[in-house]
């Protein structure tokens, strides 16, 4: 028997916030998608009653319509984890931008786990080396840490951001 789709119609668009109405509301957290190829996409935010859900957009709702069918994907946000993603870039739907094809033998999984248990935390500190001797001696960086640049324009923070990258 083949599974269900549940499709809805848009009631509302106010920029970012999508109003759906479905006969049956999908879950919190659910992707829905709308138009031809899928172009705009939307994520459940709260369900408002049985069948109306609140979502917020995460495409330009440019050429969205009331009346516009939406499409209950039936799962959460998920994005590509692991070994093959390391030095690819990608966008925040997990497609590649950087021109080098599909990456295969990836993992999806949901943004919203379940945080990792403190226990398994690591609480070792490391420096994180830069390369740049002034920046390793004067001001080191923790791995895994925070750290803010300032500076005005045109003394090269971007040229910093991107040595420490490479």
């Amino acid at each position: 028997m083949a599974e269900q789709i549940n499709q809805g119609k848009v009631l509302s668009i106010r920029s970012s916030v999508v109003d759906v109405h479905f006969p049956v509301a999908p879950p919190i957290r659910n992707v829905l998608i709308a138009g031809e190829k899928g172009e705009y996409v939307i994520e459940v935010f709260t369900q408002l009653d049985n069948n109306t859900i609140r979502g917020v957009a995460l495409t330009p709702t440019q050429g969205l319509a009331r009346g516009q069918i939406v499409t209950d994907t039936g799962k959460p946000f998920e994005v590509p984890v692991g070994t093959p993603l390391m030095g690819r870039v990608f966008n925040v739907f997990g497609n590649t931008i950087d021109k080098k094809g599909h990456v295969e033998g990836c993992e999806l999984r949901s943004i919203h786990r379940e945080p990792i248990p403190l226990r398994d935390q690591s609480t070792v500190s490391e420096i994180f080396e830069t390369g740049i001797k002034a920046i390793d001696v004067l001001a080191p960086l923790e791995r895994g840490g925070k750290a803010g640049l300032f500076g005005g324009a045109g003394v090269g923070k971007t040229v910093l951001i991107t040595e420490m990258i490479h």
